[in-house]
């Protein structure tokens, strides 16, 4: 509410609803955005960049169709957030209701999911994935993404260090080769299961009661959804087998 001293502030034009001259216009937001290319010259992103880094993540033919289109659709959001900045934010949120949909399709299935004969609607997507880790549908031990996650760790921990290192020694700047950090078993072991199931949750409720985050990891929940959808459906005998997240377990322990 203003007063009649209180300008109206308009809505810059990037958020407004677009008119049929420049509804195919990129949004400026995403060409701030640089890339290096091959010779080491930093050049403006362009649509086929922006298009290029959504089409890794594919579910596989064992995933329901009905999932796989729902999935398709927050690519398709991810696409057209080139014109729409904001459908960033949407397509982290449809990627996510992606993968609560592929939990419940998968869990619902099953007589030996104790979530799935209580009560369906209200486990939502917290309680849906610690079932889906005690039934053994998804685990640590086969996330595709695991290993590019301890590096991330490694590296996120490596540069914290070096901060302080430069506070310490009273510099502004330091010669460091991340080429040389490599993660170390505690980031190859690390629970990444757990962290989803604390995290995701947390992202999805934010989007769906409403916010104006336009959270920076779009594609990290890609890559988690992609992922952890496939392991749902990895196989028709999925989850008979627990799959252990401890290798020294899955050897007895030798």
């Amino acid at each position: 509410m203003t007063t009649d001293d209180e300008p109206v502030k308009m809505i810059d034009p990037s958020d407004a609803l677009r008119d049929g001259d420049n509804i195919t216009h990129p949004d400026p937001r995403n060409t701030f955005f640089g890339l290096v290319d091959s010779a080491g010259q930093v050049r403006p992103q362009e649509l086929s960049d922006h298009l290029e880094a959504i089409q890794p993540y594919v579910l596989e033919s064992t995933v329901p169709e009905s999932v796989r289109l729902h999935f398709e659709t927050a690519k398709n959001l991810y696409a057209y957030a080139w014109f729409v900045y904001r459908f960033h934010a949407v397509a982290e949120q449809q990627a996510l209701s992606s993968l609560e949909f592929a939990l419940r399709s998968r869990l619902e299935s099953r007589s030996d999911s104790p979530i799935a004969r209580r009560s369906k609607k209200s486990a939502g997507l917290s309680g849906w994935l610690k079932e889906a880790q005690t039934l053994g549908l998804i685990a640590n031990s086969r996330l595709r993404i695991g290993d590019q996650l301890a590096r991330e760790r490694a590296r996120t921990r490596f540069e914290f260090d070096q901060i302080q290192k430069m506070s310490k020694l009273g510099v502004t700047t330091i010669t460091v080769d991340p080429a040389t950090v490599q993660p170390t078993e505690e980031d190859l072991r690390y629970d990444w299961i757990s962290a989803f199931i604390d995290d995701l949750p947390k992202i999805r409720n934010e989007y769906a009661h409403g916010s104006t985050m336009l959270h920076p990891t779009v594609l990290r929940t890609f890559d988690i959804a992609c992922d952890l959808i496939n392991q749902l459906f990895s196989s028709s005998d999925a989850g008979v087998q627990l799959q252990l997240d401890d290798p020294e377990e899955q050897l007895g322990g030798v």
